[in-house]
């Protein structure tokens, strides 16, 4: 899935982060502004329904609720409406994965830029980065909708190490879906997948990410990796 060649582990200038089920637990309150959304025009949807857009940014996920549940609304006016359900969700309970936060020490720590790539409204994320103490972390956040395509096209990723200045290959990714996963792959950045628990990647995306967490991140294995030479290509 790389559109580049490989030709070795390239030194990391930047690291790009996906916000939704890599840094947060988001899955609860993003289910619940859809229930609640769906409630108000009387369908019921469930978890079951939702597996479906999971994955999906904002903008795509509407489209095909408009699409599956024949509603006759306007997608942008659903899009705002489901935005501000999630914001009231998001900033009371939103929890991030504990080992996120010395992952981000340690990045920093490196000199390495961050930034957030992400499906979600852009000033949501920003002010759940905030409530959580780590906002500082981020050079910039982008959103899907600044961009031509969603994941699984690259755009989002490369319009970041645009802004970033960094080139694609000296970029590293942190992903938690398939269709992250392979954006970033296509962008021909280097990836860490930390996959839900029980959720396993396609065969033709996992041969080609560079690190992988099984079950739960650990700072300390991480940074052995990170930190081993690579190929240099200045």
């Amino acid at each position: 899935m790389n559109d580049r060649e490989d030709k070795g582990r390239k030194p990391i200038a930047a690291a790009i982060f996906d916000l939704d089920g890599t840094l947060v637990d988001s899955e609860e309150n993003h289910y619940e502004s859809d229930r609640l959304l769906m409630l108000r025009r009387g369908i019921r949807f469930t978890k079951e329904a939702k597996a479906a857009y999971v994955g999906k940014d904002i903008h795509e996920m509407v489209r095909g609720v408009v699409q599956d549940y024949g509603l006759t609304e306007d997608p942008a006016a659903l899009v705002r409406e489901k935005s501000a359900l999630y914001r009231e969700l998001a900033l009371r309970s939103t929890r991030m994965y504990p080992p996120i936060r010395p992952l981000l020490e340690g990045l920093a720590k490196r000199g390495i830029p961050m930034a957030i790539a992400t499906g979600s409204d852009a000033s949501i994320g920003g002010a759940i980065l905030e409530s959580l103490g780590v906002r500082r972390h981020f050079s910039l956040i982008v959103s899907s909708v600044e961009v031509g395509r969603g994941k699984p096209a690259p755009d989002i990723f490369l319009e970041a190490a645009r802004r970033l200045n960094v080139a694609p290959e000296e970029c590293i990714v942190f992903e938690d879906t398939a269709w992250g996963v392979e954006a970033a792959l296509r962008a021909g950045m280097e990836c860490v997948a930390l996959p839900a628990p029980g959720a396993d990647l396609p065969a033709d995306l996992a041969q080609h990410i560079g690190y992988l967490v099984p079950d739960a991140l650990d700072p300390e294995d991480f940074f052995r990796w990170f930190d081993a030479p690579r190929v240099s290509t200045r």
